[in-house]
């Protein structure tokens, strides 16, 4: 069926209506008068259409037939009346009028006006109306009746003409435009009903909303879940008698709200927010929303693993740093027990030894394995932007910070580790703020009012003397002491001689196989390395290995070691003899076995004639 339906109450409306109703695509128009009507409407209204029309006791047969649809009534206007007296008239002066209060209500007072006789009779059933009229008919002196349906059976029984209070085209129209929008406004409170209702029962959070007495008018399937009772033994109930430690009364009666409050529900344990609920000001209500905190826990997991993904993961365990020495076994060794504990380490070491390595290495053996792993190197970030950087901004903190804010390093590593790589490069204004998140373990970001507890574990490196670095008054002495509560010093290549053989294998066969190939180290190439004193620890010995692994082809001789550190200090070499001297001794040799050949010695040393000149002329 139609949404909309007219039911006309006599013919001629139901032909005028049937002819209006058809530039309506949802207009259906029916015949029916009072107890009849009523059976057409909810038959209807069982099938579909959600708006009724219709005129008179009609009207009223409706909307007390609890069909629960809206009801339009058509109006009978003062013309209307005018017109149908106007015509009455010509039939005599006393006229009686028979309907239906909110039809003819009033009508009596035109007589003195119009110079007439009116008898008013208010219909209140079509039954009543019978019963009550036929005597009234029989001894008053009437020329005429006018009014609808009821007036015009009348009329037939007793013979008396009948003019019958017509409804114009114009009002029908107007009656249907207005049940059209009735419609509209309906199915659009009906999307937002549904909407809410959608909303209500597949957010996470359980609702329970009250109203003024107390009574439970919202409960979701999300508080069902959490308080483990069910919706329909608790909608209309007072809410203490479902929840027994409910404060939604206390949160009307005060007029406060309650926010981030814990509540046990059975076994359950949920974090809890109160508001009350106001009307022009006045409270009529109020809402709880509330969600278990181990659900908040895992999401929280859930998050942390998603920063992990985005690059804040340590990959480093200690079974990655290579070495047999000594003092490498020593410090893996130590560094293994700190992973143990939850407290703030000290890495110091000279560049190049593997400090970040160490600070995997502690996170991934730790109970926070799990957490992010966050390293930032305070010397590579400008001074202006370390704060924000490591605190994060509310949004508009400052020219140029995004609008919706960022959350700072220390909050991206809750429940891990941070690593404060080259700390001593920290401003010293910095430091202070630094020294306050390792005392109270919160951080307040840039421009915001607000303080966020954070739960990590604090690793700092340096590559400096602090203690030179506090003299210098370049680092707070006290922020000093907050970091050195576990010391772990990384020992240089040059300590850990043992280890350049194990790590120039490794490192070479690693660059090898991105090029496909295969290389060997000669006797007289291994000596060189081992000579060397790395100062660039093992980055520099990494890659020289990958400069030699592109260079050489199946063996790396000692001529192919001193041309790759020809650049570097030649005084790194240890032992008796220098860089310079070897050289020299080199290629005096190979000028000697090519008979004073420049030309060949240079090929035979593998580089250019005019590298030679150069050499010839140093020494």
């Amino acid at each position: 069926m139609k949404p909309i339906m007219l039911i006309a109450p006599y013919k001629n409306m139901y032909e005028l209506a049937k002819e209006i109703a058809e530039k309506y695509e949802d207009v259906e128009v029916r015949l029916g008068h009072l107890d009849k009507a009523l059976e057409v409407a909810i038959n209807a209204a069982n099938n579909g259409v959600e708006v009724f029309i219709s005129r008179g006791g009609t009207v009223l047969s409706l909307e007390n037939g609890n069909i629960n649809c809206p009801v339009i009534e058509i109006p009978v206007t003062p013309y209307d009346i005018l017109k149908a007296i106007h015509k009455a008239k010509s039939y005599g002066s006393n006229i009686c009028v028979i309907g239906f209060d909110n039809v003819i209500g009033g009508v009596e007072n035109l007589a003195p006006i119009l110079d007439i006789n009116i008898m008013t009779y208010l219909v209140k059933s079509e039954k009543d109306a019978i019963e009550h009229l036929h005597s009234v008919l029989k001894s008053k002196k009437i020329d005429v009746l006018l009014g609808g349906t009821v007036a015009e059976k009348l009329a037939k029984e007793h013979g008396i003409p009948t003019v019958f209070l017509e409804t114009s085209s114009n009002t029908l129209d107007y009656c249907i435009n207005e049940a059209r929008k009735i419609l509209d406004i309906k199915r659009k409170e009906r999307e937002k009903t549904e909407q809410f209702k959608a909303i209500l029962d597949y957010i996470n959070e359980g609702i329970i909303a009250v109203n003024e007495n107390g009574e439970i008018t919202t409960y979701n399937h999300a508080a069902e879940r959490i308080t483990g009772v069910a919706k329909n033994s608790s909608m209309g109930k007072k809410v203490t008698e479902v929840i027994n430690n409910s404060k939604l009364i206390e949160v009307m009666e005060q007029n406060m709200p309650q926010f981030g409050q814990l509540q046990k529900f059975g076994d359950t344990l949920a974090l809890t927010n109160r508001v009350p609920i106001k009307v022009n000001g006045e409270v009529v209500g109020a809402v709880a929303t509330f969600e278990d905190v181990t659900k908040i826990q895992e999401y929280e997991q859930k998050i942390r693993a998603t920063l992990m993904k985005k690059g804040h993961i340590a990959k480093y365990t200690f079974t990655s740093i290579l070495g047999r020495s000594k003092a490498i076994l020593e410090t893996k060794e130590k560094g293994l027990k700190y992973a143990q504990t939850e407290s703030t380490i000290l890495i110091i070491g000279d560049s190049g030894t593997g400090k970040e390595m160490f600070a995997q290495s502690i996170h991934l053996a730790s109970s926070r394995s799990k957490g992010p792993f966050v390293a930032v190197n305070c010397a590579a970030i400008p001074e202006n932007l370390l704060e924000s950087e490591l605190f994060g901004y509310e949004g508009g903190a400052f020219t140029g910070a995004r609008k919706e804010g960022k959350s700072g390093l220390f909050t991206l590593a809750h429940g891990g580790t941070i690593l404060l790589d080259e700390i001593a490069e920290t401003p010293i204004e910095l430091q202070a703020r630094l020294l306050r998140v390792l005392q109270e373990r919160e951080v307040r970001p840039i421009g915001s009012e607000k303080v966020i507890p954070v739960d990590v574990r604090v690793i700092a490196a340096t590559n400096k003397s602090l203690r030179e670095e506090i003299d210098s008054g370049k680092f707070r002495r006290d922020l000093y002491y907050r970091l050195n509560i576990l010391k772990l010093y990384v020992p240089n290549l040059q300590e850990r001689k043992a280890d350049i053989g194990l790590l120039s294998h490794y490192f070479l066969k690693k660059s090898c196989s991105k090029l496909m190939k295969s290389l060997e180290i000669s006797k007289e190439a291994f000596e060189l390395l081992e000579h060397y004193s790395w100062p660039g620890n093992i980055r520099e010995l990494e890659n020289a290995m990958e400069s030699l692994a592109i260079l050489c082809d199946q063996v790396i001789t000692k001529e192919n070691i001193l041309e790759i550190l020809d650049d570097y200090d030649f005084q790194c070499f240890r032992g008796d003899k220098p860089l310079i001297n070897i050289k020299k001794e080199l290629i005096l040799n190979t000028l000697k076995q090519c008979g004073g050949n420049r030309t060949a010695a240079a090929k035979e040393l593998g580089i250019s004639r005019t590298q030679l000149w150069r050499y010839l002329k140093s020494f």
